[in-house]
């Protein structure tokens, strides 16, 4: 157990010094072969605006499976995606208490993808990230689950975070952090759905001036509306 702490400290140092995503992942494929997975992935969804999201997958599957895989449109169904995207406890695959996919799992067997665990994590600002071991053979056991649990939390973790900063949509947070204080607040309140009037009289303000402040984040952010960028505030700010 010390070893497995000594190497996650290692490799959290190394990922806070990491400026390429595909290094980084490179790294933890090393970890993972190291405590005997011969496949490794990582799935980072990061949000770029309150409906439009932005998807990135890093594998060393066999060839061939995650092009079926997304042929297959199988990200909507995958077992593991779901219950991550539900749960911050440690995944094990094929789990009798995972939604139910036999195709998915089958497919997944016929290119050799039969055995693993998965942690989620989730950021700040809405990303989703998703670590998965697997391999083709052996059997994930319950004391391997339980050798793991806090090693793979920890290590996720340390990956998400580092693949959130390399990963997350730069264009998202334009403008934003050009806004006063004073118009972060009045697009909070919007957000809050209360009217000029209302803002105003909470900040102790005119209406007038309230739109005014609207108009210079709508000026500074680019949006169409007070709505998208109170959104795009919530998101980004």
């Amino acid at each position: 157990m010390s070893a497995l702490i000594d190497l996650l400290e290692t490799i959290h140092q190394d990922s806070q010094q990491v400026d390429d995503a595909r290094q980084l992942f490179t790294r933890i494929v090393s970890f993972s072969e190291r405590i005997g997975f011969e496949y490794c992935s990582y799935g980072f969804r990061g949000l770029c605006s309150a409906t439009q999201s932005s998807v990135q997958i890093f594998d060393t599957y066999p060839e061939g499976w995650m092009k079926h895989y997304q042929q297959q449109g199988f990200l909507e169904v995958d077992p593991t995606v779901q219950s991550g995207l539900h749960s911050d406890n440690l995944i094990l695959w094929q789990d009798t208490k995972l939604p139910a996919h036999k195709d998915f799992w089958r497919d997944a067997h016929d290119f050799g993808v039969n055995h693993g665990l998965a942690q989620a994590n989730w950021g700040p600002h809405g990303e989703f990230g998703l670590l998965s071991f697997g391999r083709s053979a052996e059997v994930v056991s319950a004391a391997e689950v339980k050798a793991l649990e806090v090693g793979m939390r920890a290590l996720s973790n340390y990956t998400h975070v580092s693949m959130s900063r390399l990963l997350r949509p730069a264009s998202a947070q334009l403008g934003i952090d050009k806004l006063s204080l004073r118009e972060r607040e009045v697009l909070m309140w919007t957000a809050e759905g209360k009217t000029a009037d209302e803002i105003g009289d909470i900040l102790c303000i005119s209406a007038r001036t309230v739109n005014f402040h609207i108009q210079n984040c709508l000026d500074k952010t680019l949006c169409r509306n007070k709505v998208q960028a109170a959104i795009k505030l919530m998101l980004w700010g």
